[in-house]
């Protein structure tokens, strides 16, 4: 298993490097050999030999595709937007928090992301107005809102 260490480069000789032109990894390869061999190891625990190999392969492409080129993790999550809604600005998902809550569906915190309890309490609030409970702040619930899109 790769140390703390060597996955954030901090390794101190390549002595243990193999081949005549070992190179040290890349960001990106550290974070999919991070989590192939994070995800082998869960895999093995939950399913035996079969779930070692699934799970390697999961933890692969999540650590691969889950990283930017330097092998870090996003730093922001894109949550503050509405499914379907394009990307709908913090304050307009506020505005439409505050438009549930007021209007008796609990949306939850007020703070602008986009989260379960704001999707469901749109659903809510979709379905007792007779539009489709999708989630998403489509043109018809902002007017039935009354939320102008920001």
């Amino acid at each position: 298993m790769l140390s703390k260490a060597y996955a954030t480069g901090e390794t101190k000789s390549d002595a243990s490097a193999t081949g005549p032109a070992a190179k040290p990894l890349t960001g990106k390869q550290k974070a999919t050999a991070i989590g192939a061999t994070t995800g082998a190891v869960a895999g093995a625990v939950v399913g035996g030999p079969v779930g070692a190999v699934v799970g390697a392969g999961i933890g692969g492409y999540v650590g691969n595709k889950g990283t930017d080129a330097n092998g870090n993790p996003p730093t922001s999550r894109s949550s503050s937007s509405a499914p379907g809604s394009g990307a709908a600005s913090d304050e307009s998902v506020r505005n439409t928090q505050l438009a549930l809550n007021s209007q008796g569906y609990d949306a939850g915190a007020v703070d602008g992301r986009w989260g379960p309890n704001t999707q469901s309490a749109l659903r809510r609030f979709q379905a007792d107005q007779g539009i489709a409970p999708t989630g998403s702040l489509d043109d018809a619930t902002r007017t039935a809102l009354g939320v102008a899109q920001q």
